[in-house]
């Protein structure tokens, strides 16, 4: 028992460490601003749309797919229910339920798509991206606007309580059904789930529609935070799913210290304090994004050499011991 406590221990320790020390940095830098219970809460819930898209991107990028779609998905779904909602006078009731009705058909056709037409998905999401643009823009070219009664759903205690919903939901999801259990299969190896009996396209299909319903709800925060959006072009919905992208990768790190389900908030919430940070610096947008991008690539660098980390430290422990019985 004492040794399952202080493993449990440790690796909370080594989850945690990371947005700790992201913290600690910027509030260093900043003199404290950083630090403050406003920014930090700021932080806190800024990061939540993107934690919950995160939770959108993880089953596709489990498989080694990605789903550039993503992000204009959640922006037809903003514009087409905002404009929804007021038409036929439903309220945010009605907004949360659009959202996730356009969420999941459109990732449920893009699954298909991706099925059917057998190119990299890659290849796929692009094309559709700029179709799930174009849609809004052809139908409401002004875009949306909501009145303030309509956005307190971005606001705290609301967007936790959304999370909260959401976080349970994908942990249920991912380790107690068996498609979570299938996911993780396929994942691992492509090949020995086959020989097992694991459809391939009846999973993807099924991850497909099931992030359709964390980027509906993405799409409702997402309206709800800004109150009005515009229509965009060329892949202007894309930089929606760029921080949610590099905090699955973060995830995906942080998960030999604890559950994929904690990973995704810890590293997503350590990418939106990195953002913030560097915001408060005052550094431009493109500095931002070079020092985030640099930031990723160390650690999955780290990450990907683990193991020869690992056995360089081993080997310098055993040529210390052996330096110490030779001198002996």
């Amino acid at each position: 028992m004492g040794d399952k406590l202080k493993r449990y221990a440790i690796n909370t320790i080594k989850t945690l460490i990371l947005p700790v020390l992201v913290i600690a940095l910027f509030a260093v830098l900043t003199g404290g601003r950083s630090l403050s219970k406003r920014m930090l809460l700021v932080t806190a819930r800024q990061s939540v749309m993107p934690i919950i898209i995160s939770m959108a991107l993880v089953g596709n990028l489990t498989l080694g797919m990605w789903d550039f779609s993503a992000g204009g998905v959640v922006l037809s779904a903003a514009i087409i229910g905002g404009n929804l909602m007021k038409l036929t006078n439903t309220g945010t009731a009605g907004l949360v339920v659009i959202c996730l009705v356009i969420g999941v058909v459109m990732t449920t056709l893009t699954g298909f798509l991706n099925n059917r037409l057998r190119v990299p998905t890659i290849v796929v999401t692009v094309g559709l991206v700029l179709i799930y643009e174009t849609i809004p823009r052809l139908i409401y070219p002004g875009g949306v606007t909501i009145t303030a009664k309509y956005t307190f759903l971005a606001s705290s205690p609301y967007c936790f309580i959304i999370l909260a919903v959401m976080f349970v939901f994908f942990y249920l999801l991912y380790n107690k059904t068996a498609y979570g259990h299938n996911l993780r299969a396929l994942g691992g190896s492509r090949e020995i789930a086959r020989s097992a009996g694991l459809k391939a396209s009846r999973i993807i299909q099924t991850g497909f529609s099931i992030s359709g319903i964390f980027l509906g709800i993405g799409a409702v925060l997402h309206i709800s935070t800004n109150g009005q959006l515009l229509t965009v072009s060329a892949l202007g919905s894309v930089p929606l799913i760029f921080e949610p992208m590099m905090g699955v990768f973060l995830a995906f790190f942080l998960s030999r210290f604890c559950n994929l389900t904690i990973a995704l908030v810890v590293g997503t919430f350590t990418m939106t304090a990195l953002t913030n940070g560097l915001v408060a610096l005052g550094l431009p947008a493109t500095m931002r994004s070079i020092t985030s991008g640099l930031f990723l690539l160390i650690l999955l660098c780290i990450s990907g050499n683990q193991a020869r980390i690992i056995k360089w430290r081993e080997d310098r422990k055993r040529a210390r011991m052996l330096d110490a019985k030779h001198n002996t």
